[in-house]
């Protein structure tokens, strides 16, 4: 069979499988974020768990960490290996798992016990994400992949940012047992793993066979090579070093230093990521070459940078909400970057979910160093804000990734 027909029969697929494409996208896409929003919203909880288990604040740093040590070891390799089972069992098993791993951590009786049990959510949280690569090669046209990251990128904006603001509401239904917040994420885990189990599907384009009988050590040297991912993968790390570190430490910040409930804390961190799901939409539509990417990229690394610096800085409500604002329409970056390995040249399914797996990789790099490093400095330094400052630079690799990829096209 002919590429041309191959290339003829995925086009026809996609045009009768129509607007179904994006209801599987998205319910993935809904599976995948919420497994993002009970990583990162730990730092509300942080106050509660720190008082019922005694944590210092290395401890509570290692804590939010947790997710994403798991993801530096082990992504790739998990990835290469995952990358060959179909996207909707993989996306069923790892949701199923993660909700019994968010019981385990509303179960735990030390640091130790719900350390591990985060540890172990990151897992699944890692094994789920080739199957978002493998979804979008499946039902999505190549000239919608940047709309597909926009879309995701939303998502993220609105369900994170709105545990954020519910966070602090159902730990105030429950008294303050913020084991009863995680039994309640975990009954919402099951009840997405049930409504995929329904409505996710396959859609049984034709296979690329060559593809197919690559071995996963010729992937993995492929990926190597593509520089385009190493330079996506900076980006990220320095990014979310700072967005890990502040979501964790601010909370504490304000209530202990600027007297800024957990609710009002909760609707500042949520103003700092719910814009950036809907300017992710316009930057992907503004994003229509290396250029634009580029100039996008470094803009948002140093409003981002400038931002968080300001928060620390600045203890007024309402100038903390209108920075929050900024800081948010920055991480509309967020699509651009992740979906470098989409628009390298000749690159198939296999090896896309081994390159987004690696940028991935990078990223969890930034969010696992960032929150202990944020810990360690606060003990040495014996300030939580002068901490925080230093984690403000981070996203200036935003800048460099930006410099680097200004000479690569973006194909459509």
């Amino acid at each position: 069979m002919s590429d041309r027909h191959v290339k003829n029969l995925i086009t026809s697929d996609q045009e009768k499988t129509g607007s179904y494409r994006w209801v599987v996208y998205g319910l993935f896409v809904v599976c995948n974020t919420f497994g993002f929003l009970v990583a990162n919203t730990i730092g509300i909880l942080l106050p509660s768990i720190t008082e019922d288990l005694s944590l210092s604040p290395t401890q509570q740093g290692m804590l939010s960490s947790a997710p994403y040590w798991a993801n530096v070891v082990l992504m790739i390799i998990i990835a290469l290996w995952v990358s060959q089972f179909a996207p909707k069992m993989l996306a069923l098993v790892t949701v199923l798992l993660g909700g019994v791993l968010v019981l385990m951590q509303a179960w735990s009786q030390s640091f130790i016990a719900i350390f591990i049990a985060r540890l172990l959510f990151g897992v699944t949280m890692i094994a789920r994400e080739p199957a978002r690569a493998l979804l979008i090669r499946q039902w999505i046209p190549q000239n919608q992949v940047n709309h597909a990251g926009g879309i995701s990128n939303l998502f993220f904006g609105i369900m994170v940012s709105g545990g954020v603001l519910m966070m602090p509401v159902l730990l105030n239904y429950f008294g303050g047992n913020w084991r009863n917040v995680m039994i309640t994420f975990a009954c919402i885990f099951f009840a997405l793993a049930a409504i995929w189990g329904i409505f996710g599907k396959e859609n049984p384009i034709a296979q690329e066979s060559s593809e197919e009988s690559t071995n996963e050590i010729e992937i993995f040297k492929r990926v190597l090579g593509f520089k385009d991912v190493w330079f996506a993968g900076i980006g990220f790390m320095g990014a979310l070093m700072s967005f890990a570190s502040f979501n964790s430490f601010l909370p504490t910040l304000f209530v202990d230093f600027y007297d800024i409930s957990l609710s009002k804390s909760g609707l500042i961190i949520a103003l700092y990521i719910l814009p950036g799901g809907f300017s992710g939409l316009a930057f992907g539509l503004l994003s229509k070459s290396s250029r634009s990417r580029s100039v996008i990229l470094m803009g948002s690394g140093t409003i981002i940078s400038m931002s968080f610096l300001s928060m620390t800085l600045v203890d007024t409500y309402f100038i903390l909400i209108g920075i929050a604002i900024i800081n948010g329409i920055a991480w509309g970056f967020f699509p651009l970057l992740f979906m470098v390995p989409f628009h390298i040249k000749n690159i198939r399914p296999r090896e896309i979910a081994v390159s987004s797996a690696t940028v991935m990789t990078m990223a969890a790099v930034g969010s696992s160093i960032g929150p202990t490093l944020t810990g360690l400095l606060q003990e040495s330094l014996g300030s939580l804000e002068i901490s925080l400052r230093f984690m403000a630079f981070s996203p200036l690799t935003l800048f460099i990734a930006g410099f680097l990829l200004r000479k690569t096209p973006q194909s459509n």
